[in-house]
C-alpha cells in the first residue's frame, strides 16, 4: 500500500492549493501577499491574499483598477475593515488612507463605523452626501463628530 504525503501548504509551491492553504494557515508575510496579489496566476490565492493584506495602499489601487470583479471587491471589504479599525493599524495611517480614497462607499462607510472619532470627521470631511451628513449630526455617539457633521451641513469648516 502507497500512501501519500497530503499536500503541504507552502507559499511559493507550483501548486494553487497549497499557496492557498498557506494564506489560509496565516504563514505568509506582508511582503509574500503583496507579492501574490499583484502576480499569482490563480484567481482564489490572490482573492485570499487580498484578504490577509494589511496594505492600504495596494488595496486602494486594486479598489479603483482590478480588473477582476471578486479581487475588486474583496479588495473593497478588506479595505473598508481596516480603515475603520478592524485592526492594529495606526490611526495616522488609517487617516491618509482614507484622504486619498475616492470611492464613496468606503468614505461613507468610514464616516458612520469608523471606530475613532478622529477617523469619522475626516471622512466626513469628504462626504458630499447630506442625508449622510444629517445623520452624523443627529446620531453619532459623539458630540465632536456630530458638531462637525453640522458645521459641515452649513458649508462651514469643520476645525473653525
Amino acid at each position: 500500500m502507497i500512501f501519500r504525503r497530503p499536500k503541504r501548504a507552502d507559499v511559493h509551491a507550483d501548486d494553487p492549493d497549497a499557496r492557498l492553504a498557506a494564506i489560509t494557515e496565516g504563514r505568509v508575510g506582508q511582503n509574500a501577499l503583496r507579492r501574490l496579489v499583484v502576480h499569482d496566476n490563480d484567481a482564489a490565492v490572490r482573492e485570499a491574499a487580498v484578504r490577509r493584506l494589511r496594505d492600504l495602499v495596494v488595496l486602494r489601487q486594486l479598489v479603483e483598477t482590478a480588473s477582476e470583479r471578486r479581487i475588486r471587491e474583496a479588495a473593497r471589504g478588506r479595505y473598508r475593515q481596516l480603515i475603520a479599525g478592524g485592526d492594529d493599524l495606526e490611526l495616522e495611517y488609517r487617516r491618509a488612507a482614507l484622504r486619498a480614497c475616492k470611492d464613496r462607499q468606503i468614505l461613507a462607510h468610514a464616516a458612520r463605523s469608523a471606530r475613532e472619532p478622529a477617523l469619522r470627521i475626516t471622512a466626513l470631511e469628504r462626504v458630499d452626501d447630506r442625508q449622510l451628513l444629517a445623520e452624523a449630526a443627529a446620531h453619532d455617539p459623539d458630540p465632536v463628530v456630530r458638531d462637525a457633521a453640522s458645521r459641515c451641513l452649513r458649508g462651514l469648516p469643520i476645525d473653525g
